[in-house]
């Protein structure tokens, strides 16, 4: 397995900062964060998540995500119902997904990635099978991930989104050429309440389209500040909105 994919799921890993770290470790891993704009909202935003010590004091986490994937014309393409199971010491993570009538069971066990489809063992590499896993948990440790090495971030200024809000716009872009923990080339931007820094939307640039994904609604659990609801629209180079592509719902968080 590379060793990218098993450094990017380190986030989730609880052992890696005891509760007992010296603060001033804790404040060392901001100033990573050149940009001191920047790194100003990203604290705030974690506190408001409910901070980076009890995020790594996790030991299990475990909720339901559904999803539908939308076609331009609005039909539903493919529709999901997952159950996310992630547990620590040892690293296990365990998905299991209704996925169009098929029963689909992704596991990541001592190192190792696997996937059944009813049952039966799927033939995909190692590679694709993490970026599927890694898709999940990223999105999950929001902002918490964004305090990994070598991410570059850059405060690019305040802006109005369509319902009005002010946010704060941050650039933040991986470079899996430059650094082993990196598994995209990909560049985001993130939006941040102004007002209590959670993140309320974030745009992405692939290979071959724009997104742009809207936080509706959240949920605490444990104390740690989750999304429940959120939107992902197709999107022009302008950030014009082209049509829906994906809704999803988290429910059920678990924390322990």
């Amino acid at each position: 397995m590379k060793l990218s994919h098993l450094l990017l799921l380190l986030f989730l890993a609880i052992s890696c900062t005891p509760a007992t770290e010296d603060t001033a470790k804790q404040v060392d891993r901001y100033e990573q964060i050149a940009d001191e704009k920047a790194r100003e909202i990203i604290r705030a935003s974690i506190e408001h998540a409910g901070g980076m010590e009890r995020w790594e004091q996790m030991q299990q986490l475990r909720y339901t995500k559904d999803f539908s994937l939308l076609l331009e014309s609005g039909e539903v393409e493919k529709s999901y119902e997952q159950v996310h199971d992630y547990q620590y010491n040892p690293m296990v993570i365990d998905i299991q997904s209704q996925e169009n009538g098929q029963l689909i069971h992704t596991l990541l066990q001592e190192g190792v990635y696997s996937r059944t489809i009813d049952g039966e063992s799927a033939d995909l590499s190692q590679d694709v099978l993490a970026k599927a896993v890694n898709t999940s948990t990223y999105v999950v440790g929001m902002p918490f991930k964004l305090l990994d090495p070598g991410v570059d971030i850059t405060y690019e200024g305040g802006t109005q989104m369509e319902d009005g809000r002010m946010v704060d716009v941050i650039r933040v872009s991986y470079d899996a050429d430059q650094h082993d923990n990196h598994s995209t080339t990909d560049v985001w931007k993130y939006y941040f309440d102004k007002e209590d820094r959670k993140i309320v939307a974030n745009w992405v640039k692939t290979s071959d389209h724009f997104s742009l994904v809207e936080n509706v609604s959240f949920v605490r659990a444990g104390g740690i500040l989750f999304n429940k609801e959120r939107k992902s629209y197709r999107v022009d180079s302008l950030g014009q909105r082209l049509w829906l592509r994906a809704e999803y719902v988290y429910d059920n968080y678990e924390v322990q």
